[in-house]
Order: C-alpha cells, then structure tokens, then sequence
C-alpha cells in the first residue's frame, strides 16, 4: 500500500508534468498565431486558449467539445494525422480514437477536417467543391451551408449521389424458378436504386441554381463500387479523379459504439470512411 508521502510525491510529479504540458502548448499557439500572415492577424480577433484534458481516454476532443459549446462556435477546424480507418476503429472502441472523428460526432455545428492540400486549396483562385448527397435532412442542410459559405464566386459546384448498394443474389445454372424470380427482382431494386440516386442529384441541381450559375454546377448519379463501404469509395474515388479540392457532406448521427462495430464490416459512417481516405479538406455539416 502506497504512504501518503507517495501519494504526494505523485501528486506533486503529475501536477509538474501537467504544467510543464500546458506552457508547451501556450508557446506552439503563440508559434502558431505569429506564423499568420499579417493581412489575417489584422482582419480578424485572435483568442488563444490553453484547454485542461477531460478525464478519461478521449480527454482532449472531450475538453474541445465542451470549449466549443461553452462559446457557442459555428465552426471547428481541426488537423487530421492520418490514423488510418482501422487503426482509428480498432482505438474507437476503448476511447482512443482520433480527435477529428470524435469531433465530428460529438458537435453540433459544422467540422472542418484539413489534411494534405489545404494551402493549396485556399490559394487557388477556381476550387472544385463536392457535395455528396442523399434524400436525407443532414443532405440538403449540408448542400444549403456549402454554397452560402464555402463556394466562392468562381468555384465550381460538384454534386454527386451514390445509389444504393443491393446484395448481388448467386444463381446456378441448374437454380429453380423462385431463384431466377430473385435475380429478376434484383435486376429490378438496382434499376431502382439508379433511378433514386438520380432523382435525387437532379433536385439538388434544382436547389443549387437559385443561387449558383447552372455552368458552375456538375451532377453525377454514381453506381456503388462494391463492397460494403461502397457510398464512401464512391465518393472518395469521384473527388480523387475530378480533382475536387474541398469535400462537403452531412452527417446523420450514429451513435459511438454503434459506429465503431459496424466499421469491422465496413458500415459505418459514410463521413468516417471519406475523411480517413481523401487528401483534401473535409467540412462535415449537422
């Protein structure tokens, strides 16, 4: 049993290292802020915060959380270091995954998910903005907030639906009636599922050109890529061939634990899965 002069002693480490921790974080904002180019630092006010780590594995999204909803921000911003969907699934499920992901399903207000070509996406004077879509609330909120904060004057305006995925029936040679019926009614539910991802793209165009010039918009039903994360590969695969520098997609809100088992089998959130494979920024709208 530890002497109350150990547990002192323990205290008294912990409580040095936890100081020493947070006046390392006052000098990389300080860092951080000074790196700015002055026209910024001039257009906007700057508040540097040093947060305590919530109790708990997953204390430092826990400690952002509760900062944001204390001041009521409408959009977060965070840097993404490339966990890996499996890594980030398997850490998940004892409170240690990724800071972004936590974020993402644990605010009320938009996150935004910045990994590799962020600099070179702000700089560029026409960016190409994906908006993945479905028939869903989250959806057309996502679609409404992208063209009235993130879509510039000369940005071009990308708007994909993915159909849905329909188990594929297996058929031999020698099958009965009933099996042929069910390939049959399969042929039926994936025409469809086409027609739905169609639909459901073209009313977003419809949407869309209220307040964005009809050349500036792209629309594309896309086929689901096999496999059961085939929404996110499908989306992923779309912005990586047209060059899209900014994706935007809504999030319907699953809970953490249901997420992170349906992952092993590759359902878990489309959100999860395109912010672990893109190499552009991310905005994630609720």
């Amino acid at each position: 049993m530890a002497t109350a002069a150990a547990v002192a002693a323990l205290s008294a480490n912990w409580d040095q290292q936890r100081k020493a921790e947070e006046e390392a974080c006052r000098h990389r904002l300080y860092d951080l802020v000074h790196s700015l180019p002055e026209d910024v630092k001039r257009s906007v006010d700057i508040h540097r915060h040093v947060l305590p780590a919530a109790g708990g594995a997953s204390g430092v999204a826990e400690s952002v959380v509760a900062f944001v909803k204390e001041q009521g921000a409408e959009l977060v911003v965070v840097g993404s270091r490339g966990m890996g969907a499996a890594r980030s699934t398997l850490m998940s499920l004892i409170g240690l995954g990724s800071v972004s992901s936590y974020l993402v399903h644990n605010l009320h207000c938009p996150v935004a998910v910045y990994r590799g070509r962020a600099d070179d996406t702000a700089a560029k004077a026409k960016r190409r903005v994906l908006v993945s879509l479905d028939d869903s609330e989250a959806s057309r909120q996502a679609l409404e907030w992208a063209v009235g904060n993130v879509l510039g004057p000369t940005d071009e305006l990308h708007l994909v639906c993915v159909a849905l995925p329909i188990p594929f029936p297996i058929v031999a040679e020698d099958a009965a009636a009933s099996e042929v019926l069910e390939a049959d009614e399969y042929d039926a539910a994936t025409h469809d599922s086409n027609h739905y991802a169609r639909e459901t793209v073209t009313a977003a165009v419809d949407r869309a050109v209220a307040k964005v010039e009809r050349e500036r918009i792209f629309f594309k039903a896309l086929p689901p890529e096999g496999g059961a994360s085939d929404v996110g590969q499908s989306v992923v695969h779309y912005s990586k061939a047209n060059g899209v520098d900014l994706v935007v997609l809504g999030a319907r809100g699953m809970g953490s634990f249901k997420r992170a088992m349906l992952s092993f089998v590759g359902l878990g959130s489309v959100s999860d899965y395109v912010v672990s494979h893109v190499e552009v920024p991310v905005i994630v709208v609720k």
